[in-house]
């Protein structure tokens, strides 16, 4: 049997509680389970008990003015624990001031002033109740997508593969290796998104160290490449994600490729720092360098055009010491995201 989502109500005079199960039941029938508390404290239990059971709450309707614990700070703390469900305010005054503060720390749906009209007060439920579920749906939807996306991407991946292997010169099959290496770099970010279930951002650290390691793989042949990453959990969105990843997808490649040409084993360094939205990256390898004459600025080579093309989308400002090694220095603005979880992980390490 499945458990009926829950509204919960909040008020310290019996009559209202008993007027709002009224009306709401008179509107929505069977549809809801009904939870009732005569203070903030109270519903705070009835929210953990209900959670503890497997329970949704879906929308809490509180009054302002009550002992103890005032509506607002109750659905501040409701809030931090069920950052979707819908929050209805009630207040006997114009208590603006309560109301701004539930708006700006509880994502406050709306506040409706004593004595409410009940078909206003239904119709405000209502709506509230269409928001929640519609977000719902269009999670997902947009995980849907996002898979959708991932799956055929994959598929032109397979088929690229499947033209590689009709080759036996290796000059040829690289080009497509390359081609394949980057639809991959690009098929990662929605696949790291729907397995999340975060549909805002990616975490870089998983991200990279999903798909370098297995660029490195398929270029090395028969050097041994040792690949070395510290790059600690950050959210990133994925408009900057894809070309983060793209351009270490050709860097990767240009270092495999061109830097340790005549050994048998190399290194790779990748590192990132956060200072407040400031992403700074190293990216360095211990192979030759550059040869005299040669400049990155000029290069036409496809790669290093890829990497500028990169570093111009994300804004970086950059450094480059291609003297016995390549070392690029950048550094760009992460999008604004809730990165409060960045701090928190950052500050765990």
């Amino acid at each position: 049997m499945n458990k009926k989502d829950v509204i919960l109500c909040i008020d310290d005079e019996q009559i209202i509680l008993n007027s709002l199960s009224k009306q709401l039941i008179r509107k929505f029938g069977t549809r809801f389970e009904y939870e009732f508390a005569e203070s903030g404290e109270e519903a705070l239990e009835i929210v953990e008990e209900l959670d503890e059971m497997g329970q949704t709450v879906v929308m809490a309707i509180s009054d302002q003015i009550m002992p103890g614990m005032y509506g607002d700070e109750f659905l501040t703390q409701f809030h931090e624990s069920h950052p979707k469900s819908i929050k209805i305010l009630l207040t006997g005054q114009a208590a603006l001031d309560s109301a701004m503060n539930a708006i700006n720390k509880a994502d406050l749906y709306r506040y409706l002033t004593k004595p409410w009209n009940e078909d206003d007060f239904l119709l405000t439920v209502d709506r509230g109740l269409q928001q929640y579920y519609l977000q719902d749906k269009a999670s997902i939807l947009l995980a849907e997508i996002h898979h959708r996306v991932k799956n055929n991407l994959t598929i032109i991946s397979s088929l690229l593969e499947l033209q590689v292997n009709e080759f036996n010169d290796p000059s040829l099959k690289l080009p497509f290796q390359q081609s394949i290496n980057r639809v991959h770099s690009i098929a990662k970010v929605h696949e790291l998104i729907y397995d999340s279930n975060d549909m805002d951002a990616v975490n870089i650290s998983k991200y990279l160290g999903r798909i370098l390691p297995s660029i490195q793989k398929t270029l090395q042949g028969d050097r041994t490449i040792h690949l070395h990453l510290d790059v600690p959990d950050y959210r990133l969105d994925m408009n900057q994600s894809i070309p983060l990843g793209l351009m270490f997808n050709e860097l990767l490649t240009n270092s495999v490729k061109y830097a340790f040409v005549n050994r048998t084993e190399g290194n790779i360094y990748i590192s990132m720092a956060a200072v407040g939205r400031e992403l700074r990256f190293i990216y360095e390898d211990d192979g030759n360098g550059y040869a005299t004459g040669e400049s990155f600025e000029n290069s036409t080579n496809l790669g290093q055009t890829l990497v500028k093309l990169q570093l111009q989308q994300l804004e970086c400002t950059y450094t480059l010491d291609t003297t016995d090694k390549f070392r690029l220095n950048f550094q760009f603005l992460a999008n604004e995201l809730d990165q409060d979880s960045n701090v928190d992980s950052l500050l765990s390490r």
